[in-house]
């Protein structure tokens, strides 16, 4: 295949038609929207400044196209010293790095927009697999097999498995998601296709981020004058959840079984009308229905290690707060995915 024919070569990488497209297509795109995001722009600067003080932007060096490293922009969601913290480690609720205003910044995407800078510097395009720190690269990713094959094209401010995954999600699940979808990189439909996807997404989860804090702050706390509940984590409501435990790690019983009424990333709450006998630890596994197309039924489960933290008994029915931990991180992507719905796109 000649290299200047358009077309996507064997690797997943370039021809030089292609790559001049590729380089109008996203320098224009970012040119317009970052115009037209000015307003946004000047209002996240502000409260970032005024919430958690300077500086606004997170710069950091990632491995773009053939490796080359460059300078990547955030609004700044972490504690000044939180790369060092992390080392080569994915960021978790457990390490308490994230701003005041970081968790809301980061839930709606919206600490992505400077990357449009990088854009316009010719460091990233709009689809693709997301950019990696060196670091990561150099103690994770570089062992898992295939990973290479993102380095034939640019790094991208939105990447094909973070639609589809949440934050933290293991590297070799996300490098099976991009790896299948680099095919479609060099499309200018489907590109176009994932970025109106996406700002529709980011637009109504930062929506509804705003009204659920609209609602705590200004209608119950200030205007009913209802107590303001303390607690740092949302806990997710698990409708057609069960949970089933075992003690010794031995396949758990169907019948030792309760309903999981709902969960945060720490613990869980679950209702049953059995008592469960410590001691614990024990072995819980979460298991929710996912209703797709008439008739279809998926079920997804994930496997945690947990500890009792609080119990009580009402009305003949046992209520449990437990402490969990998922057993590998494939079972980590599970909780987060199905039952936290960390994700972009809904998995319904």
């Amino acid at each position: 295949m000649r290299e200047d024919d358009g077309k996507l070569r064997p690797g997943g990488g370039y021809g030089r038609t292609a790559l001049a497209m590729n380089r109008v297509f996203n320098t224009s795109l970012a040119l317009f929207l970052f115009v037209g995001a000015l307003p946004v722009f000047a209002v996240l600067t502000l409260l970032v400044w005024i919430v958690d003080g300077r500086p606004i932007f997170y710069r950091g060096t990632r491995l773009g196209l053939h490796k080359r490293p460059f300078t990547m922009y955030k609004f700044r969601t972490l504690a000044m010293d939180a790369e060092q913290v992390l080392g080569a480690e994915l960021l978790s609720d457990q390490h308490r790095l994230t701003t005041k205003l970081g968790k809301f910044l980061r839930e709606t995407r919206l600490d992505e927009l400077p990357q449009l800078f990088n854009i316009l510097l010719g460091d990233m395009d709009f689809v693709g697999p997301r950019p990696e720190r060196p670091i990561v690269y150099e103690k994770v990713c570089r062992f898992i097999p295939g990973y290479d094959r993102r380095f034939e094209v640019k790094p991208a401010l939105i990447g094909f498995s973070q639609l589809y995954t949440p934050h933290g999600t293991p590297k070799r699940i996300r490098t099976y998601i991009d790896n299948r979808l680099l095919a479609k990189k060099q499309i200018m439909l489907w590109d176009l296709f994932v970025i109106l996807t996406t700002g529709f997404l980011v637009l109504r989860n930062t929506l509804v981020r705003l009204w659920i804090v609209a609602r705590k702050e200004l209608v119950q706390k200030r205007i009913l004058g209802k107590y303001a509940e303390k607690r740092e984590l949302d806990r997710i409501p698990q409708p057609q959840s069960v949970v089933h435990w075992s003690r010794d790690g031995a396949p758990v019983a169907n019948g030792s079984g309760g309903e999981l009424v709902d969960i945060n990333e720490q613990a869980f709450l679950m209702r049953s009308e059995r008592k469960i006998e410590e001691p614990f630890p024990g072995w819980f596994t979460l298991q929710t229905e996912l209703v797709g197309a008439p008739g279809v039924v998926r079920r997804k489960a994930a496997t945690c290690r947990g500890t009792l933290h609080l119990s009580r008994e009402r009305g003949g029915v046992h209520e449990y707060v437990i402490r969990y931990e998922p057993v590998s991180p494939f079972h980590y992507y599970m909780v987060q995915q199905y039952f936290l719905r960390q994700s972009l796109v809904d998995h319904e």
